[in-house]
């Protein structure tokens, strides 16, 4: 078969059932439907794909998964923990400036006590 010289080749996958007993069942079933129906089994497999597909929609967008299985957060959640780390890291800077500033009191109020204790 000629290719068009325009396109790409379409992609291609194997299914395959392997010994697992959840995924013969599937494939079971999935045959009692193609032959219920009168269709094929590439359009079975198309449509339960679509339905995973659409029932996914809205979760997150599909370029953010890294192709590892995990679900990836949203940009939501990301600026939720940049503004949180922020914020805590305000915090410490403050706790450290104020501690400073208290020695730097302490300092002050010493020098002047120890200052008029000498005149």
């Amino acid at each position: 078969m000629v290719w068009s010289k325009t396109r790409d080749r379409p992609k291609r996958y194997l299914i395959s059932v392997g010994r697992d007993k959840l995924r013969e069942k599937v494939m079971g079933d999935l045959w009692k439907i193609v032959d219920s129906e009168g269709s094929s089994m590439a359009d079975e497999v198309w449509d339960a794909l679509y339905m995973h597909v659409e029932r996914h929609k809205g979760i997150g967008e599909f370029e953010d998964d890294a192709g590892d299985g995990r679900i990836h957060m949203d940009n939501e959640f990301e600026d939720t923990v940049a503004n949180e780390a922020y914020e805590a890291q305000e915090e410490v800077v403050e706790e450290v400036l104020d501690a400073e500033r208290r020695v730097e009191r302490r300092m002050a109020t010493s020098d002047l006590f120890r200052n008029r204790g000498s005149e």
